[in-house]
């Protein structure tokens, strides 16, 4: 892989993350910034769903580092289609789930994202984990 190509995959997958992880806080804190009236999650997992956020950040965190500092196995990426033309692919799916504004599609599509990368940055799978969990607390899971 060209080393362009590589930095041009580096602000993708870092943009990506940065997506899931503001849309994962204002499903589980501010779902009214989307355009829903009431919390999409159950009333009793609203605080225990809250609570490792501080953890799930600094994952997002230290995976983004880990991207920015080429701490990442690149032909390991490569073959779960997380650079090049499937990146971009997968950036736009994921930006138009966005503009819909339908959190059970985000999830879905965040889930597959978070699973192919999770793979080759062992921080996401606690971010992965996090996710599942929320979708788990969620009122209307499709929604």
């Amino acid at each position: 892989m060209a080393q362009e190509n590589r930095e041009e995959d580096r602000r993708t997958l870092i943009a990506i993350l940065n997506l899931i992880e503001n849309r994962l806080y204002v499903i589980v804190f501010n779902p009214e910034e989307v355009g829903y009236r009431e919390p999409l999650l159950r009333r009793e997992f609203i605080g225990i769903v809250r609570e490792p956020w501080r953890q799930v950040q600094a994952s997002f965190l230290r995976s983004r580092e880990m991207i920015e500092k080429d701490e990442i196995n690149w032909e390991y990426v490569e073959g779960f289609g997380m650079t090049g033309d499937w990146l971009r692919w997968k950036k736009l799916l994921l930006d138009e789930t966005l503009k819909q504004g339908v959190a059970g599609r985000f999830l879905k599509v965040a889930n597959s994202i978070l699973g192919s990368l999770s793979k080759a940055i062992p921080p996401l799978e606690i971010v992965k984990e996090y996710k599942e969990h929320v979708e788990a607390a969620m009122r209307f899971p499709n929604r």
